[in-house]
Order: C-alpha cells, then structure tokens, then sequence
C-alpha cells in the first residue's frame, strides 16, 4: 500500500495514528496554503526544530475530468488553478462544491437529488503553503489524518504515495528530502472516492438517510506539515490500572512512540512529565534507535516506581462524580537539543466489564473504578458533508449531558477528535466501532482490503487509547466478522495495550454470545412496549440500539419542506425520513399513533404539537423503563439515534438545527439524577437514583385526575430510601374505578423539608395501548390504540402568566422565566417557553432549558433557567415566547 517517492525519501512504513495535543514548548504555527492565484505563500515563519502546522486556507478543488496535466505538473509551485474552486480544509468533495455554490441548498425539500453521483470521476485537490526554515537536523512530515477513499498524493513535482487508501487510516510520510525550506512548496492529491452501498471500508450511513453523493470523497481530516529534529515522538499514551475494588492507588504506564528520521543510528533521551496541581512526577530513558526505525517507549512502574501513585484523583463519567484530567508531557532531545515534544490529557480510570444472563441469554455491564454504571446514550453521525465545526461539537456534548444521558456510540463515524477531547472533559463515555451492513462486515476481503481494515484499526484504536473517554469498542456491529480477521483484529488492539473492554459485535441475533442486543424495534411503539420484557426490544439486557420516528418540532420542519410539501404528509417528508425504498422511507407507524390516540390531525400544526406529546411521552417512558431495570434486568442502552446527518423526521433526540422537541425534555426528564417513574406494563412505581449518593427521608406522592375536570380519583404516598446507583420499587398503583377515558397519573418525589425532587405527569387512558404480538426486527404492530382524545376537550387556558429576568456574562445569557397558572380550575398542559430571536423570531439555539414542556395545576408556579450564547441572538432583541397544549402563544421581550 506504500510506495516510495525517491531513493532519498523515507515514507513511514506503515500508517499510524498519532494525537494532536501539543505541549507549550511546541511552536503551533498559522500558515495556511497559498493560492497560486490571488496571493504568494506567506513568508516563512521563524525556525524551529518543533512545529505543527494545520494546512487549511488556500486549497483548490477540481474534478479530474476537466484536468489533463499529471500530478507531476500539478504539483509544481505556481501552477495555475484558474477555473477550480477555493475550498478550506478539511473538506470533503460535496462540502466544497456546495461552499462554491455549485449546488445549492441541498438539505431542503428534494433538492439533493438534483446533485448527479459525484463519485465516478476522481477529484484534484491542489494547494501551496510554505514551509519553516530549516535548522541544523530538522526533518519535515506530512501527515493525511483523513482521506476517502484513495489517493494519489504529489509534493513538488514528486510522487509520494501511488495509492494511499482507507477513509480512517492516517496516512504519513518523511519529507524531509522532498520540501522546500523557507520557500512555497505544493501538493496535488488526485482522491478516487468510495463506491456507493457501502462496498469500500469507508464511512456508511446504511439506511438512515439518502447516501451523500460523493460518499464522503475527499481531504476528511486534518492535514498537517510537522517539524522535528532528528527524532520525532508519536501516540503518547498512558495506561492506569487500580487494585480494584481499591482505588487507593494507580499504576501507570507510559506509552509512546519514537521515530528516527534519519538514515544513521541516533541516540535521544526521551523525558516525560505527569503534572495535576501540585503533583508531579518526572520519568526518563535513553535510547539509541536505529536508522529509519520506530520503536515503542515504555515507561512501566516495575522499572519508575514514581509511577504507583497512592491517592490518585480519579475521572469519573457525568453524574459519578467530576471527570479529572491529568497531564503528560513527552520531549525527545539529542545532540543536547529538543527534537519534539508531544503532549495529552489523560484520566485515571479503569472500566471492566462482566456477564449477567437475563431471559437465558448472556449480557454485558461494565463497572467504572469499581462501581457498577449503566450507559446510557445516544448514537452520533455527524453533518452529511462532514463540516466539522467547534460550536458543533460543544452543543453536542452540552445538549448530551442536558438530557441526563453519559455515553455516545459511534458507528462507523471515527476520527472526530475535538468532540473526543471535549468528552474527556465533560465525563461522557464513547463506545466506538464499525459500521453494519458494509464492506466492513462482509469481510470476503481482497489482501488490500484487509491492510485497509488492519490500518484502520491500529488508527483509530491509537488515537481513542489516549482518551479517558472510551469504555469499549466494538470490532463489529450486527455481526462480526471472520474468526481469522477477529483474532487480527485482537492482536491489533492487545500490540496497542488497549485497556478498554472490547466485544466482538453488539447483536445477538447474530451471535448469541455478542453481550448486546439489537432487537429493534427501528419505529414508533406505544410505552408500553419498553415496560413489558416480553416484547422484543423491551427493557431487558444491553443494548446497542433501538429507537424511534421522531419528526422535530414545526419550527424546524419548516426550515427543510417548503409550504406547498408541508401538508398532508407526501413524498418530501418520506425523503427526509431514512434510505429511499428502505422500509424506513415513510413514517407511517408514527403517524399511526398519533391520529389513533390524539385523535385524526389536519394540519402541520396540529400534527406537529401532536407529535411533541408523543415523542415526550415515549421517549421518556424507554429511558424510565432501561433505568427502572438497571442491573437486575438491564445493563445499558444506546438510543438510535442521538442526531442526524441532515433534517429528518426519524430517529434523533434533537434535530439537525439543535432545537430541542418532545423526545429531548422526555429524556431530560426521565434522566434526572433522582427520578420517579411510573411502569405502563404492572402499574409498579420507581425511583431510580443515577448518582453515587443515597438519598433518605423522601416522600413519594401517586395521584390520578380526571381530564378535563381533574376530579382526583387516587391518591397515595410512601417514605423513600434511595439506595446509591440502584431502582427501587416504592409502589404499586390499583384499578382504579370511575376514571375518564383519558386520566392523568402525577407523580411527586419530595425531600425532608418537602422540596421537590422528581415531578412527573403521565396521560393515559381505560382504553390502553395493546400490542398485537406480531414482531419483526424493526417494529411490533399495533393491535388498538389508547384514547387521548380527551386532552382535546380541555378548555382554553388564557390565565398563564411569564415574567422573565435577564443575566449576562460575557457572551452568556441566562433568562430566569417564572410561569402561573393563574386559572381556579383549568391545568396548563405541556407548556413549552422559548427564547427566541426578536419578537416572533426562531428560538435561539443552541440553547438549554432546566426543565420545559411543564404542567402546570390550578394556582402552581414554576421557575426555568434558559442559557444561550449573545452571539446565537444574531444582533436580535430576546423574547420569551410561551405556548402549550391548551395555553394560547404570548411573546413578551425579556428585559
């Protein structure tokens, strides 16, 4: 797969992975790639042995159909690029013919379509940058952190690499002979994309949406020129091991690599430094590393003892306890001079995992420094065009510990390295693998696939070690696969010393000893479904994935279907729903439910406000039900999915615009960290505590009205004890005679001094959601329906009353909103207030909210906080917008 440019050229061997986190002694240089066109390269920066420099600004992009000149031409400073297209780096072939207008708003109603397969030609990129003066043994790199699916890769007129392939294998080269020091320098990258269904180990997005038409073609990653001495370090890594069940102590070991960038013997001193406040401990060998050879470096307590820390600080994941981080910096010195200096932030962990049978099959939990966690999360994609972007990453990292959730999944969408290092921190844990459904499980390989598949992992495998995130990667995802390239597989990760648990695949349909299962269901089921361990896809064992339709809110529909698509329900809305001729072209099950239980729907807006109580209401209830199980029944779960790649209306707990709607409150609420939960299937009440802390003296209150005239018809209360990390049954609600057909149970959760802790309103109904007891992998029919048509006969509620006040921190704002229901007798059911932009303005986003979606009894008040960025208000006045179920919409400005 590697091939030469030059006798004199050294291109590393073998492809690897290396993280990007540079120590203070590191120079991070600014230069971008020059446009022949319009601008010479930037004049050089000042000399230094050690630097990194991200190539961004400048490239051009073509199709190889309209270009005739070889590599060898196109690579020559100052080749001419009139005619191609401007891009920034990393961008994929689609990302940066959209930024050029080629195709134009892409993501709304069918316009996709009109953008032809892009990939059956190959793609130019081409750009210039220049290069830092040369010192005394200073060698040049240029590492390929992400290129899909092949390429072609030129540097002043040489060719480096005839065929570097694999879209997740970081592609590196010595260029030391090849570049221009000081001077502009050139490099022409002829990309050959991945083949449509999946049939290349690339990235696959299955079924859940329209296939991108370049297939994610193109300059993915970050593409870097790096300068070292003599000696260049790699993939620093540290490994921590406790005495569990003790975590009095730590062991760590020290991982790195050291790279001779030269043709003669070398001899360095590679020093390391682990700092956290007044910690510190300093480790270092010498080395004498052979011509052009890459050796692994290791520091192990049996040889540093400094390296058995008592009383270590640990990372804990959110709602355990706070994430902490410490710090290694790595140098490399020789001939009495830095060489390069690396640096990462790691945590000290340990997760482990063990096997409980649950129905007569074997299933997966995992502990944490000992303590026993249950995951639960959301599965990530990332934009269609793969636009990266820091604010985007943040939100979701803020909008994944706002719903009360601790883990992402990610299927086959590697590499996104902010969003790993923004993890860390936050405390949310990652399970990674390959995708289903793809080249990379139907493994009859030919020998360059099986390199490409070998690389990829050794990869990413070296760029996730170095987290403290990661709990476990996957190595297949339905099914895994061949014995001979699972045990491949296995060496990979065991010659990284990844100290991760590890499973084979996650589904155990296909393989009854997979600890996760992926049973489905992939559509809308009543709650019921969740609570009832009979059904398929029930909360019982761990699962990888499961999840529902979930059109967003009308707001956001309307950003994507124009007024003529938006009703009735037709062929747009199908578009934006998953993979054409899929069975999931269509949200008919939904829809199904809705018009059965809210009664039939006539509008976009009536089907959108139907809609938010139904993703509400069902998201909350398969959290409730997962957690209520926790490690007696159920161990862990990933809703499919957390986001989507463009605006859809299937499968997200927020859309593509970050609006949260019905499914993001309902996981917010029923993953608070101490919550009371009602169970659909035996009438059981939970409190389910997700914290490390037991909670006593607390008071559970069940209470059932009537609607709409809310005669309380039950009621009953009991004293809690909250046992750390565990479910606990508190109660069981009877028959109960002489309710409406549609009720409301409402349910309290108070401390001592009878503050509340938990507040929950379900609606339901004497007619309830029966399932037919037909099921595939994908859905459970619907045998009849609940009855909430009565939520429809409840009065007009105009008596809520908002005030709202106002705080800023720098570009922070934070709205205290205060709602009353002012009415002696009415309710005010599901009421949604909003932050928005100017006055009749889009909400603000991202944003987050305390609670919403809220109801409220006759005299009752709450307070909501709401914290956005200034900047988001696009230079808009805030307005407090509040509407809901029987509430008519107000907007008042916030002062």
């Amino acid at each position: 797969m590697w091939a030469g440019a030059a006798a004199t050229d050294r291109p590393v061997p073998r492809p690897r992975l290396a993280v990007l986190s540079l120590a203070a002694a590191i120079v991070l240089l600014s230069v971008g790639v020059g446009d022949s066109r319009s601008a010479r390269p930037a004049p050089p920066p000042p000399p230094s042995a050690v630097s990194s420099t991200e190539l961004t600004q400048g490239w051009t992009l073509r199709s190889a159909n309209d270009v005739t000149d070889p590599g060898a031409t196109i690579s020559q400073v100052g080749y001419g690029t009139s005619g191609w297209y401007p891009i920034r780096l990393p961008s994929t072939v689609l990302a940066g013919l959209v930024a050029n207008n080629v195709y134009q708003n892409i993501y709304f109603g069918t316009n996709l379509q009109s953008v032809p397969d892009l990939t059956g030609q190959n793609w130019w990129y081409r750009g210039e940058f220049t290069a830092p003066s040369a010192t005394a043994g200073q060698a040049y790199w240029l590492r390929f952190k992400g290129i899909s699916y092949r390429a072609q890769i030129w540097l002043n007129g040489t060719q480096i690499d005839a065929n570097a392939a694999g879209t997740m294998v970081v592609h590196e080269y010595n260029v030391t002979n090849l570049i221009h020091p000081g001077a502009a320098n050139a490099l022409a990258i002829l990309v050959t994309p991945p083949a449509h269904g999946c049939n290349d180990l690339s990235f696959c997005t299955v079924d859940w949406n329209p296939e991108a038409p370049d297939m994610n073609a193109g300059l993915w990653g970050k593409t870097l020129l790096e300068t070292t001495g003599p000696v260049a370090l790699r993939d620093p890594y540290v490994k921590t091991v406790l005495p569990l069940p003790s975590t009095s102590s730590a062991d760590l070991t020290v991982y790195a690599d050291a790279m001779n960038a030269t043709n003669a013997p070398v001899t360095t001193t590679i020093s390391g430094a682990i700092t956290r406040g007044a910690t510190s401990i300093s480790v270092n060998q010498t080395v004498t590393l052979n011509a052009n050879e890459r050796r692994e470096i290791v520091f192990d307590p049996a040889t540093y003892p400094q390296l058995h820390v008592a009383n270590p600080v640990l990372w804990w994941p959110y709602q355990f306890g706070s994430p902490e981080l410490y710090h290694l910096g790595l140098s490399a010195t020789a001939g009495g001079t830095a060489s390069d200096t690396k640096a990462i932030d790691f945590g000290i962990r340990q997760f482990t995992d063990y096997r409980t049978t649950v129905n007569g099959t074997s299933f997966v939990g995992y502990k944490v420094n000992g303590q026993s966690i249950f995951f639960r999360g959301g599965g990530y994609v990332w934009d269609m065009l793969q636009r990266f972007d820091p604010k985007s990453a943040a939100a979701t990292i803020q909008y994944v510990k706002d719903m009360g959730l601790n883990a992402i999944r990610f299927e086959g969408t590697v590499g996104y390295e902010d969003l790993y290092d923004l993890a860390d921190k936050a405390g949310v844990m990652l399970m990674s693998g390959f995708a289903c459904c793809s080249a990379w499980e139907k493994d009859t390989w030919t020998a360059e696939q099986e390199q490409v598949a070998h690389a990829s992992l050794d990869s990413q495998m070296r760029n996730l070690r170095a987290h403290a995130s990661p709990f476990v990667c996957a190595f297949g995802s339905d099914c895994p696969v061949s014995a001979t390239h699972l045990a491949q597989y296995k060496t990979i990760a065991d010659a990284l010393h990844w100290q991760n648990p590890t499973l084979d695949n996650v589904a155990t349909w296909c393989n009854s000893s997979a600890g996760m299962k992926m049973d489905g269901p992939y559509m809308w089921e009543p709650p019921v479904l969740w609570w009832d361990t009979s059904q398929a896809g029930s909360a019982f064992g761990t699962n990888a994935e499961e999840g529902t339709e979930s059109p967003p809110p009308l707001e956001s529909l309307q950003k994507f279907i124009g007024p003529s698509d938006l009703w009735p329900i037709g062929s747009v809305w199908n578009y934006h729903s998953g993979k054409a001729h899929s069975v999931f072209d269509n949200i008919k099950q939904f829809t199904g439910g809705i018009n059965g239980r809210y009664g039939n729907t006539g509008s976009a807006d009536d089907y959108s406000r139907k809609s938010e109580l139904q993703n509400y209401e069902n998201t909350r209830s398969f959290f409730e039900a997962w957690n209520s199980h926790e490690y007696t029944q159920s161990f862990g779960v990933i809703f499919w999915m957390l986001n989507n790649v463009w605006p859809s209306v299937h499968w997200s707990l927020y859309d593509s615009y970050f609006k949260p709607g019905g499914g993001y409150f309902g996981a917010k609420k029923a993953n608070e960290p101490v919550h009371v939960a009602y169970d659909y299937f035996t009438r059981n009440v939970y409190v389910v505590n997700s914290t490390l802390t037991a909670r006593s003296n607390l008071t559970a209150t069940a209470t059932l009205y009537n609607v709409p005239d809310l005669a309380q018809k039950y009621t009953t209360q009991t004293a809690v004890n909250a046992p750390a990390n565990a479910s606990t049954q508190v109660l069981t609600i009877p028959a109960v005679a002489g309710l409406s057909t549609t009720y409301f149970i409402r349910l309290q959760l108070r401390d001592s001094s009878g503050a509340l802790v938990s507040n929950n309103l379900y609606w339901y109904s004497t007619t309830p959601d029966v399932l037919s007891g037909h099921a595939s992998w994908y859905r459970t029919t619907v045998k009849s329906y609940a009855n909430f048509t009565g939520l429809n006969a409840r009065a007009s509620n105009p008596n809520v009353t908002a005030s709202a006040s106002r705080t800023v921190s720098g570009d922070q704002q934070t709205v205290n909103i205060t709602l009353s229901n002012g009415s002696a007798t009415n309710i005010a059911f599901f009421v949604r207030p909003e932050v928005t932009a100017g006055n009749g303005g889009n909400e603000v986003l991202p944003v987050s909210y305390s609670d919403n979606y809220v109801s409220l009894w006759p005299g009752e008040s709450t307070t909501i906080t709401a914290t956005y960025q200034t900047s988001d208000l696009g230079g808009q006045a805030p307005y407090l917008r509040v509407r809901g179920y029987n509430v008519p919409t107000t907007s008042a400005a916030v002062p």
